[in-house]
């Protein structure tokens, strides 16, 4: 296991124990949202709703967790809900809008978003649908959509199934949307879910690819986040407390799949990581949405294998904050703090069953890395990056990932 703090300093719910006691009662936080946390917590569902007046929700979750079980395990708690599994991996307009037609058709007074993500983040994308018609491209965060987003969302759960994006926790959503041709962001705290309800015991059993994939995800969420441009202490704080979490909870929960602190740790530090991405990401963010603009990859594969790469171009702009970063992770300590940043991240990819490189990943084409690098200009993860970036310097970074 990858221990970079000193000794003792993990959390508490992920070392384990021969004598351990037992599970506590999930807890409840109202920070940014309401979120009911720990083992167990799905069974506060139908308290929630009734808590937001929700009687016939629509639950909008893709066909793996219908196959899988899981969203049978959402419905058995509710008395009428509406199923709505039309989400593909990375959501497009014509999802959302389908969605929301369902929700008008069936009655519906509420929304529940089960699963990774792109269910998460359709869900929310829906409510903002019903409560402003007309086209997504209209809230596009690069065109000012922020500003005329109003607070009449229909009430919503988010239930995450994965430990990675932190949408249970974020105030956007990302839609691929053709009135701009990219993977879109939509932002406004009027997004952000009414209630999230985090149960780890939903990621038991999570593939190890896909638990190293949204692991990297949350990862780099709580890196590119400390390092971004924008003043935000807070947020900051919470960054690296999402990243003890994660590093005491993702090669186990990777290599055991059924460990329940490995993923109790995972579950608190993707929350911690979405939290903390309020202030901003940086250029991972950026490429990763710009190659995942077709649908095809994985987002946070992408994430874990561009991550080195970018602390590296981001080295003489960051030095300062790397160097502070690693200091308060327990690394650096003879020296060259950010070197050794980076070579803990290198050393954790060594362990995840993820591909090394670009050119590893079905779905990407390199004679498309001007085209990748012009969408990922246009991508607002790029304004908080430590880097200045133009089109050449994203080109040379593709090129050296692949």
């Amino acid at each position: 296991m990858i221990e970079p703090f000193p000794t003792g300093d993990g959390p508490p719910s992920a070392q384990p124990s021969s004598d351990a006691p037992s599970p506590l009662p999930p807890s409840i936080f109202t920070f940014p949202n309401r979120i009911v946390f720990g083992a167990g917590s799905l069974r506060s569902l139908p308290g929630e709703l009734r808590r937001l007046n929700v009687a016939r929700p629509l639950v909008v979750t893709d066909p793996g967790l219908v196959g899988s079980g899981l969203a049978d395990a959402v419905l058995d708690l509710l008395e009428s809900p509406v199923l709505f599994t039309e989400v593909q991996a990375n959501p497009t307009e014509d999802d959302v809008l389908a969605g929301a037609e369902r929700f008008q058709a069936s009655g519906c007074d509420g929304v529940i978003g089960l699963g990774g993500g792109s269910p998460i983040d359709a869900a929310k994308a829906i409510r903002l649908v019903l409560a402003h018609p007309g086209p997504l491209a209209d809230y596009d965060v690069n065109r000012g959509g922020i500003d005329r987003i109003k607070p009449d969302m229909v009430p919503m759960a988010a239930i995450p199934t994965t430990a990675g994006t932190g949408s249970e926790a974020g105030r956007g959503a990302l839609i691929q949307i053709p009135g701009t041709g990219r993977k879109t962001a939509v932002l406004s705290p009027y997004l952000l879910p009414s209630v999230a309800v985090c149960d780890p015991d939903l990621t038991l059993g999570l593939p190890p690819v896909l638990t190293a994939g949204t692991g990297m995800d949350a990862l780099t969420h709580c890196l590119e986040s400390y390092l971004s441009t924008t003043f935000h202490p807070i947020c900051d704080g919470i960054a690296l407390e999402g990243l003890r979490f994660i590093f005491r909870g993702l090669e186990t929960a990777v290599h055991d799949r059924s460990n329940h602190e490995a993923r109790t740790a995972m579950m608190m530090g993707a929350l911690l990581g979405g939290i903390s991405f309020h202030k901003g990401l940086g250029v991972v963010h950026a490429l990763s949405h710009a190659l995942g603009s077709e649908g095809r990859v994985h987002h946070g594969t992408l994430n874990a294998v561009l991550l080195a790469h970018a602390l590296r171009f981001n080295r003489e702009a960051a030095e300062p904050r790397m160097t502070e970063l690693a200091a308060r992770v327990g690394l650096g300590r003879a020296g060259d703090g950010p070197g050794h940043l980076i070579t803990l991240v290198e050393l954790i990819m060594a362990r995840m069953p993820l591909p090394r490189r670009l050119g590893q990943i079905d779905g990407l084409e390199r004679d498309r890395i001007s085209a990748y690098a012009r969408l990922a200009m246009l991508d607002h993860c790029r304004l908080t990056n430590p880097r200045p970036c133009t089109q050449a310097n994203l080109e040379e970074l593709l090129d050296r990932a692949w």
